[in-house]
């Protein structure tokens, strides 16, 4: 008849007809009966379960309970009904054993310690203490405080000293408690709320890096000036070294010292040093030290006043004002100059007229000319040397008489000793249009008018265009009151052929001619020809007046 193999709780597993075997139902060969030849089978079942069917994998027909060697891990596992588990167990020895593969435990008999492999070493699980030390550990206590009650605390506990307590409530341990008096004893007259370092322990400090701290040094931490933040002090700030201090995200502005002078430095290439004031409200400038250019600029904005002497070492100082005012009435010019040798030949004053032509904005001078030697002539000229107004005829050159100027003035209260043109004139009101040459003669609507008459008794002078003197200057204009030339070197407006010499009279219409001696008289005469003129038409020709 057929066997019926149930497992241990009474399940059926398989039904072995007689004469059969079965290597599904489990990993072992089930025997039926009258199976020839079934002492190898049985026999090796037994080896199987010797070795826990030992393989580098796991069975295939494994049912919950069963063990399994993993050959290739060292392992001895066990199946829970849906996978293997490793059987944990430990090894009693003094030194860590070999071959340890994960999970298993190893104790060490010296130390008294449990560990247990990781994979690649073995991980202390506890006590933390070494056997034969000392206890160094968080420990848990209950304490009692000085109303009663029970606190609980964590101890941190080094070689048997409580070096610190934690505790989620600040309270005073009861001094005849046990637990109370002893951690007094420990330095703990009274616990805070949070971690608290033994007050018997020497140098007892946390060391490492805070995140936050109430106080430092037994100052709160508000006092202190922050390194990330604006801040405010109440107290002085000193800075004990030269290398003093430096502002900038660029470290661009240093204030150090030296040999006990004070430097400030904006080391910044082309960057400026600018210095303000709250004038009423407004951000005014007052200073400006120009990185770029190297100068110190004071704005526009306000009066600068200089109490004291005011000393310019340099080469050129520029002005750029539409009135200077100076109170002195003395202006000094040539300062460093210790004796006559030393005197440039020019001393005075420049007037810039600008650079776009060279034809009329040349630059004038008023200067003391050292180089006008004394002739003898003067007064007061003994010492050689004469005021002197030039303009300049380009750049680079010399100041000379070729570049002389005109001086202009309403009354002038000198001794004249020559004049750069030759005629003595005079302004008079004329009643027709009379150009520079004309001859004319007194009457008319006017004080002059033109000389249409020939060989006229009344000519009365030559309309000149630059006299050396000119009288009654203010009289009016060239076209109401032209410049008449009474005496001197003039041009005349002459018709026909002269030569040196000749005597001119009028040929009317304003214009003059040479006369013969027999035309001439002592009325007609205006003057004589200084030049021969050669041509018929009419041209100025320079005549002497006033000479009959």
């Amino acid at each position: 008849m057929a066997y019926k193999i149930n497992n241990t709780f009474g399940t059926l597993l398989v039904t072995l007809a007689d004469g059969t075997i079965d290597t599904a139902a489990t990993d072992l060969t089930l025997i039926g009966k009258g199976y020839a030849g079934f002492g190898e089978a049985l026999n090796e079942n037994l080896v199987k379960l010797l070795e826990n069917f030992n393989n580098t994998s796991a069975p295939s027909n494994k049912i919950t309970g069963q063990l399994w060697y993993d050959q290739t891990n060292k392992q001895l596992n066990v199946y829970t009904g849906t996978k293997f588990k490793p059987v944990g167990s430990s090894t009693n020895s003094t030194t860590a054993p070999t071959n340890a593969v994960l999970g298993d435990m190893w104790f060490d008999t010296t130390n008294k310690q449990l560990y247990v492999y990781n994979g690649s070493a073995f991980t202390l699980i506890g006590p933390t203490t070494i056997a034969g030390s000392g206890v160094t550990q968080f420990t848990t206590d209950t304490v009692q405080d000085n109303t009663g009650v029970n606190r609980s605390i964590l101890k941190m506990v080094s070689n048997d000293n409580v070096v610190g307590v934690v505790s989620d409530i600040a309270f005073t341990p009861s001094s005849t408690e046990t637990n109370g008096a002893a951690l007094i004893t420990a330095g703990f007259s009274t616990v805070a709320q949070g971690i608290q370092l033994s007050s018997t322990v020497s140098s007892a400090k946390f060391r490492g890096t805070a995140t936050d701290s109430e106080a430092l040094g037994g100052v709160v931490a508000a006092n202190f000036l922050r390194a990330n933040e604006d801040d405010t002090t109440t107290g002085k700030l000193t800075i004990q070294n030269d290398d003093g201090l430096v502002l900038g995200a660029g470290s661009d502005i240093t204030m150090s010292l030296s040999s006990d002078n004070l430097t400030i430095a904006q080391t910044t290439q082309d960057k400026d040093i600018i210095f303000t004031v709250n004038d009423g409200g407004t951000t005014t400038t007052l200073m400006t030290l120009d990185g770029d250019t190297g100068r110190l600029e004071l704005p526009s904005v306000g009066d600068i006043r200089v109490k004291g002497n005011l000393t310019v070492d340099g080469t050129q100082v520029i002005m750029n004002t539409s009135t200077m005012s100076v109170e002195d009435n003395i202006l000094e010019l040539n300062r460093n100059i210790s004796s006559a040798s030393g005197m440039p030949n020019f001393s005075g004053l420049k007037v810039n007229r600008g650079e776009t032509s060279v034809a009329t904005e040349q630059d004038l001078f008023w200067v003391w000319d050292e180089t006008f030697a004394d002739d003898g002539t003067t007064v007061f000229g003994n010492a050689g040397g004469a005021w002197t107004a030039f303009k300049s005829a380009g750049v680079g050159e010399e100041l000379s008489a070729a570049t002389l100027v005109d001086i202009r003035a309403n009354v002038v209260h000198a001794t004249s000793t020559s004049a750069q043109y030759a005629d003595l004139a005079e302004r008079y009101a004329t009643d027709t249009p009379v150009e520079v040459g004309d001859l004319v003669c007194l009457g008319g609507s006017e004080e002059i008018t033109k000389c249409i008459t020939e060989s006229c008794n009344a000519v009365f002078g030559v309309v000149s265009e630059t006299p050396a003197v000119l009288m009654n200057a203010q009289a009016g204009n060239n076209d109401t009151h032209p410049m008449i030339a009474l005496k001197g070197r003039v041009f005349v407006k002459i018709s026909g052929t002269a030569k040196a010499g000749d005597r001119v009279i009028s040929a009317g219409n304003g214009v003059a001619r040479a006369a013969s001696l027999d035309e001439c008289t002592a009325f007609n005469v205006i003057g004589r020809v200084i030049k021969a003129k050669y041509n018929e038409e009419t041209n100025l020709t320079e005549c002497v007046i006033g000479v009959k």
